[in-house]
């Protein structure tokens, strides 16, 4: 069983060898709405695979919840190669147990299976060749689309209740490998209507930019709907919780 090569309309078990060895079938383009939805997951917790002897790049991102990744792999169609299980929850436990880290073989939380979603190789993704010349950095004149922006926040952001007294919840995104570069984070936003401050490797929004951020980016995407209730600390916890056995899996075989 093949994927249909929305060239030819053939199908094949190796589509990338069959475009770059046919000379009737190229790389397709990939559409904007693609590029937007892997750009902001390679914001958060997306990565590129590129060894040296690969011409063209993938990119891999995993994560626990299964329903998400299932619903970026329809999303992506033919450029992705599906969800798989990476590791259960009993291997991540063991995994932690042997490192040499304190913080790390310490853990002890309800720690759940991991999945991953792949893409096949593509031009197109080379794109972000120069995200890793070193570690991982964002360019300067990044697109902060709704699109790119909602996938980097479902995936490296969270909703900050504060005190019990705090009514209103406030928006952070994880950007610990660009601490160094508070300037180029926040220049970022620059064409959204948001204009949040940026300290200790977080990007941090007042509780009224938090309001705007959401209007932003719209809608939730399937499985991280949690991260998209505001309208109270109670429901919030409530989705949350509701996530964990809705949207993720443990020791899956």
């Amino acid at each position: 069983m093949g994927t249909e090569c929305p060239e030819c309309g053939e199908s094949y078990r190796r589509l990338t060898q069959h475009w770059a060895m046919s000379s009737s079938c190229s790389y397709p383009a990939l559409p904007e709405r693609w590029l937007g939805l892997l750009t902001g997951i390679l914001m958060g917790d997306g990565t590129i695979h590129d060894p040296p002897s690969a011409a063209n790049t993938r990119v891999d991102v995993c994560n626990i919840c299964v329903t998400f990744l299932q619903w970026v792999d329809e999303k992506l169609e033919w450029l992705s190669n599906g969800v798989t299980l990476h590791r259960t929850s009993d291997e991540i436990r063991a995994e932690n147990a042997r490192s040499d880290l304190d913080r790390i073989s310490s853990l002890d939380y309800d720690i759940r299976d991991q999945y991953v979603l792949t893409t096949r190789r593509h031009p197109a993704l080379n794109r972000y060749r120069h995200w890793y010349d070193s570690e991982k950095r964002y360019p300067a004149e990044q697109d902060l689309r709704p699109a790119v922006l909602k996938q980097w926040y479902v995936c490296d952001g969270h909703l900050l209740w504060g005190t019990e007294g705090h009514r209103r919840p406030q928006v952070w995104l994880a950007v610990e490998n660009e601490r160094d570069r508070p300037g180029v984070i926040e220049g970022l936003f620059d064409t959204t209507p948001i204009s949040p401050s940026f300290r200790s490797g977080r990007v941090m929004l007042t509780s009224d930019e938090t309001e705007d951020f959401f209007e932003y980016i719209g809608d939730p995407v399937p499985g991280y709907e949690y991260k998209f209730v505001t309208d109270g600390r109670g429901r919030y916890r409530k989705a949350k919780e509701a996530f964990y056995w809705r949207h993720t899996t443990t020791n899956t075989a």
